[in-house]
């Protein structure tokens, strides 16, 4: 069983705990600090949001962002060079972060996102079987949640940086159905999204293409 992410354009833009791409951050309280680059030290872009178990109360949300002020010059495909940032917060008390000024930092469009399980035997192949199924482009399919992560050019697992012991896949993503705001995997990439469950909130992301 392969869990879908299918693109949903209903989404509401008020602050969520859903899964959802584009748009602004939802985040506790007014604290929030935008994640800035290592390498160019410019504001990133936020991608979308990630939440595994719905009826977890306990479970986080994944924040995603990469800095897009310089693309393919701050190593934003790589887990740990600082070019993008999975930031991990609780679903309580939420509200919108207005972005920063300064900085290609918000995706204007708002994606939300159904999960649909499809009978298949890996993600490739479900993807294709669910578009065919519901006569739709396969670039409704946002990308997969859990199960097992489908490498384009190779298995890349991060590493925790509290624990040192290999992190657990959350999801894989697709650039997104609208190429005008598409987010920038390289060009037909899919990102990579893992955590740790040692317990210190890390999550990592990469992409390949």
């Amino acid at each position: 069983m392969i869990s879908l992410l299918i693109n949903n354009s209903n989404s509401d833009s008020s602050a969520s705990c859903e899964t959802r791409f584009g748009g602004k951050p939802s985040a506790p309280g007014h604290n929030f600090a935008w994640p800035t680059c290592k390498t160019c030290n410019g504001n990133m872009q936020f991608l979308g949001q990630l939440r595994l178990k719905k009826q977890d109360d306990g479970e986080p949300l994944l924040l995603l962002f990469m800095c897009q002020n310089d693309p393919g010059l701050c190593d934003e495909w790589d887990a740990n060079a600082g070019g993008n940032k999975v930031v991990s917060v609780d679903c309580q008390s939420l509200s919108l972060v207005e972005p920063p000024n300064g900085g290609d930092t918000i995706r204007p469009i708002l994606h939300g996102a159904i999960l649909v399980d499809v009978e298949s035997e890996n993600y490739d192949t479900a993807r294709v079987d669910w578009a065919v199924a519901a006569d739709v482009n396969p670039q409704e399919v946002l990308g997969q949640l859990a199960g097992q992560p489908s490498w384009i050019q190779g298995e890349e697992v991060p590493v925790c940086d509290s624990c040192n012991n290999p992190m657990s896949f959350v999801a894989q993503l697709e650039q997104g159905p609208d190429w005008e705001t598409a987010m920038n995997f390289g060009g037909g990439g899919c990102a990579y999204v893992y955590r740790c469950s040692c317990g210190k909130h890390q999550a990592k992301m990469l992409w390949q293409c």
